[in-house]
């Protein structure tokens, strides 16, 4: 029923339509109507097809040359901000500003309510040095470096700060090699971080999100975003980054230059409280480690910035990278081993690539020409396994049992606890570096990192400081001049590892433990300055930690280190090592006992009263102790600053060299150019002479086409002559056999007339004959009539004219019988040519004359 309906509603309005149309088509303005119509389609259509265009235009536009696209939303000049009300409190509902503040400080560890207020599109100044500029523009064009794929991996990373990543990346990097930038989300449960985030993401087309469905950690899910890629090189970037101008080039023109090599940017800091971008232009650090698996900035060792040629900018061929940042071959990437998948979350992956690409035919280098600035957190996070173990435990325990062969000892005894830690299962990662035919670690440290400290080699004592019970000797916090403190120990190393090393140095974390000058009884971590003093120290066979400077011994108030006169009854001033090689510590003693007088009891009583005894005379030195010490102090400044100016002589002779280089380069550019220039503008003389010639010969050609073609027209012309006079020639000819014809003919008639005459001319001497013999008969007669009165008739003149004796109808007759003739003779010539009206005239002369004749003998034979 329903269907009926319907089907006959369509029948009626169809109907209708039909109907209507067929009145509107009777309307006398229809086909205007129907006109305008149909320009109004036309221009519809035409609209259609030039958006399907646009569209398709823009599309391909879009995709191949993105980041043009995106400058027209993110110009820096006009601040794009993040609309942040879906997640945030508005400020007109917060109560106290500036807790809401930290709150979301502690959030992210870095002021994220800044971040909200920052532009996604800011763009900071070029940081590279001059050095830099000329080795850019060596470097190979935009437009041939390869293909790469940029991987981020992010976790509850703040949206702002992710998008400025983002936009950053495209702001300074060349599309035309940036194939894609990939997002491995793991497992984020932030809100914003849902279908916001794939609908800010959505704007840019080659930017692909990937979600995890669990948490896999940073050293997995890059493994997954490695395998997403489809570029030839991988760069690998924090979600917290900004790359500034010119990083992108450096990278991957080295590692096309050398697969094998992979190339870390300087990371540039941002600060976590104001977020603004920290530059050091010197690039004094390279990336270190320290036997509790750490990673951590060192100053460039004199033979590395040798090497160097002291340019800065060479890249700095690295022993470790920090791991975040970095460029790769991607199939090197895989060949070596991409990451341990053993290795959870994030920690210590950054060493075991490190010491994989250097042990296993690659290398490492810090491009000091490529700038990414990075937010170092106020605090960072240490994850925790489901163990309750931390994952850099895990991690570092397949690090040291995999790659460190005999130093592996030295790393449990910088941090015990990692030696029962569960690593799981690693015989792959055994057998990969087998497989990849991988160097010794002893190899690494002595081609690689020869100026790391070893504990064979180094160390008189290494791992935690342990006094009496379970104290440990513990840096409590991180820089310098902090007191140094005691703290049970937790053997994990890190503030509780300890080195001392054959100078007598104690160092934690490339600090040296100081015996304050200022208050003698304070020890604290300092930069180390080599120089003994404050800075060394001696442990006896019995356990004292005799400072050098002072002569006293470290003990403590159970919170921090003091530095009191020894006490041999007192427990708290003995402290030992818990790693040690026994031919070191031979060696260390042998070097400094005497130095420190090292006695037995009896002399270590005389020495204390004599040192009592000199404690007058060295207070009353004290103040010219101290003025040595400015004065060697002012020596060892002025030394730097000798040794600084020395540098800077070089850099300034480097410098000069390069500006006479560049010089020397643009004067040969100036003559290159002028060469150029001359040869060009002999070519286009040369190619102005040839032009000439050439329009000489075009003219010539033309001049004798045109000769050409007039001798042909005059050939033309005389055939055409010839042809007309053999035309009228011919027309001649035709016109005088027309004339000889009737020449002819006029002849054959007049042969006829002259036959006719001479005819004529015997019948009229026949009839003057006979006319005679009447007149002579009628004579006769008349004669004969004088006798008889009887009439008699002449018989030949009755039959001279037995009719009519008149002779003027006689004459009238034949006048008409030769007009008939004449008529006749005049229908034949005109029948036969048009042009014999003079003949014709002729003929009628001829017919008069002959009339005239004819009349003239008439009367005269009357």
């Amino acid at each position: 029923m329903r269907a009926a309906e319907i089907r006959l509603k369509v029948l009626t309005f169809r109907h209708h339509a039909q109907k209507k149309f067929l009145e509107f088509s009777e309307r006398s303005d229809a086909p205007v109507i129907l006109k305008g119509v149909g320009i109004v389609a036309g221009i519809l259509g035409l609209l259609l097809l030039w958006t399907i265009v646009a569209a398709i235009w823009s599309t391909v536009y879009y995709y191949r040359n993105p980041v043009s696209y995106l400058l027209e939303f993110y110009d820096p000049s006009t601040p794009r901000y993040l609309d942040t009300s879906a997640f945030r409190t508005a400020e007109s509902e917060i109560l106290d500003l500036e807790s809401y503040k930290e709150e979301l400080f502690k959030l992210n560890e870095f002021n994220t309510y800044l971040s909200d207020k920052l532009p996604l599109n800011r763009r900071h100044k070029d940081p590279r040095t001059e050095g830099c500029r000329v080795v850019a523009r060596k470097l190979r064009p935009d437009g041939e470096l390869t293909t790469s794929s940029v991987v981020i991996v992010m976790y509850n990373e703040e949206l702002a700060v992710l998008l400025r990543t983002i936009i950053s990346i495209m702001l300074n990097t060349p599309m035309e090699s940036l194939k894609e930038i990939i997002i491995v989300d793991d497992k984020s449960s932030r809100d914003e971080l849902g279908p916001r985030l794939d609908q800010e993401l959505a704007q840019f087309p080659f930017v692909r999100l990937l979600r995890n469905t669990k948490r896999e950690g940073l050293i997995r899910s890059r493994i997954i975003g490695a395998k997403e890629a489809t570029g030839k090189v991988l760069i690998f970037l924090d979600s917290h980054v900004e790359p500034l101008p010119g990083w992108y080039a450096p990278l991957v023109d080295r590692v096309m230059g050398d697969p094998k090599t992979v190339v870390c940017p300087i990371i540039s800091a941002i600060d976590h409280t104001s977020l603004d971008l920290v530059i050091d232009k010197y690039n004094t650090q390279w990336g270190a480690w320290d036997w509790d698996m750490v990673f951590k900035w060192r100053p460039i060792p004199p033979r590395e910035m040798q090497r160097r040629d002291f340019d800065d900018s060479q890249p700095i061929r690295t022993p470790a990278m920090a791991g975040g940042l970095f460029a790769m071959d991607k199939d090197f990437f895989f060949e070596i081993g991409a990451y341990d998948p053993g290795m959870k979350v994030w920690g210590a992956e950054n060493l075991e690539m490190s010491f994989r690409i250097w042990m296993c035919g690659g290398a490492l280098e810090i491009n000091t020409c490529s700038y990414v600035s990075h937010i170092f957190r106020r605090g960072s996070v240490v994850a925790k396994t489901v163990s309750g173990e931390t994952a850099l435990q895990q991690n570092t325990k397949r690090l040291v049992e995999v790659w460190l062969d005999d130093y592996k000892d030295a790393h449990y005894t910088a941090v015990p606890s990692n030696k029962e830690v569960e690593a799981g299962d690693f015989v792959s990662r055994v057998l990969l570096r087998q497989r990849l035919k991988c160097r010794s670690f002893s190899w690494y440290l002595r081609e690689v990192y020869p100026d790391q400290t070893r504990p064979d080699r180094d160390y008189a004592g290494y791992g935690e400081l342990k006094g009496p019970g379970d104290i440990c000797m513990d840096a409590l916090q991180p820089g310098l001049g902090n007191k140094v403190g005691v703290w049970s120990c937790h053997g994990k190393g890190y503030n509780q590892f300890w080195k001392l090393l054959l100078t007598g140095e104690i160092k934690n974390d490339g600090r040296c433990l100081d015996g304050d000058g200022e208050n003698p009884r304070d020890v604290k971590l300092f930069k180390c300055h080599g120089l003994n003093g404050n800075q060394q120290w001696f442990i006896t066979e019995e356990g004292f930690t005799r400072h050098g400077g002072s002569g006293k011994c470290l003990s403590h108030d159970g919170r921090h280190l003091l530095l009191l006169p020894c006490d041999q009854n007192d427990d708290r001033f003995y402290w030992h090592f818990t790693g040690s090689d026994p031919e070191v510590a031979k060696k260390f003693y042998a070097m400094h006992s005497k130095q420190f007088g090292y006695r037995t009891k009896a002399e270590r009583e005389d020495a204390e009263r004599e040192r009592e005894k000199r404690d007058k005379e060295r207070k009353d030195a004290k103040r010219k102790e101290r003025k040595e010490k400015e004065e060697r102090v002012k020596q060892e400044e002025a030394e730097k600053a000798k040794m600084k100016r020395e540098i800077e002589e070089k850099s300034e002779e480097k410098k000069k060299r390069e500006v006479d280089e560049r010089e020397k380069r643009e004067r040969e550019e100036e003559e290159l150019r002028a060469w150029k220039e001359e040869k060009k503008r002999k070519e286009e003389e040369k190619k102005k002479k040839a032009g000439e010639k050439e329009e000489k010969e075009r003219k010539e050609r033309e001049r004798k086409e045109v000769e050409e073609r007039e001798r042909e027209l005059e050939e033309m012309r005389r055939e055409r002559e010839e042809e007309k006079m053999r035309e009228e020639e011919e027309q001649k000819r035709n016109e005088d056999g027309e004339k000889k014809r009737v020449e002819d003919e006029k002849k054959r008639v007049e042969e006829e007339k002259h036959k006719e005459d001479e005819e004529k001319r015997k019948e009229d001497e026949e009839a003057d004959k006979e006319d005679q013999k009447e007149d002579q008969d009628q004579k006769d007669q008349k004669d004969d009539q004088d006798a008889p009165e009887k009439e008699v008739i002449d018989p030949a003149a009755e039959s001279l004219n037995p009719e009519n004796d008149d002779p003027i109808e006689n004459e009238e007759s034949e006048m008409k019988e030769l007009g008939e003739e004449s008529s006749e003779i005049k229908k034949q010539d005109n029948s036969s040519d048009n042009k014999e009206g003079e003949e014709d005239d002729d003929m009628k002369e001829y017919l008069a004359w002959k009339a005239e004749q004819k009349r003239k003998r008439e009367q005269g034979g009357s």
